[in-house]
């Protein structure tokens, strides 16, 4: 009986070890982020948004998850590739708030930003609703 929990335990602990990395947030504000210059804070931005569109496509797991935990009834090794901490998703939500917070700072700040993208960005559940929406009238303007 021992010898079972033994090997249950470390089974989970290995399992949980293989679930996915970490996530690494920016913080939302940074110690002297209102002293920043205008050019400052715009360079910040557009670094942001460049990131978050490298990271934007990894953020739904949903698919792969799927297929993994699928197979892995049949085999137990695809479960070893689930990523359960979402830490793309965590990152980007991150992202998306320091971004928005920034864009507040240089608004505050009455910075010209005609040169960026400087509207605020919707969470992501937000912006797959609207893209749902959107279809749903695309489809019903087409039939």
């Amino acid at each position: 009986m021992r010898g079972l929990l033994c090997i249950v335990l470390s089974f989970a602990v290995f399992l949980g070890g293989c679930m996915g990395r970490e996530p690494n947030p920016v913080p939302l504000t940074k110690p002297g982020d209102e002293s920043r210059s205008c050019d400052s804070l715009k360079t910040e931005v557009v670094q942001l948004q460049k990131e978050m569109l490298e990271i934007l496509p990894k953020t739904d797991k949903f698919g792969t998850n799927a297929v993994f935990a699928t197979t892995g009834v049949l085999l137990i090794v695809p479960f070893f590739f689930m990523d359960l901490k979402d830490a793309e998703g965590i990152e980007f939500e991150a992202m998306r708030q320091r971004n928005n917070h920034l864009l507040e700072l240089l608004k505050n700040k009455q910075c010209d930003v005609s040169d960026i993208m400087a509207q605020p960005i919707p969470p992501l559940e937000q912006q797959k609703k609207e893209v749902e929406e959107m279809l749903k009238q695309r489809n019903a303007a087409g039939k």
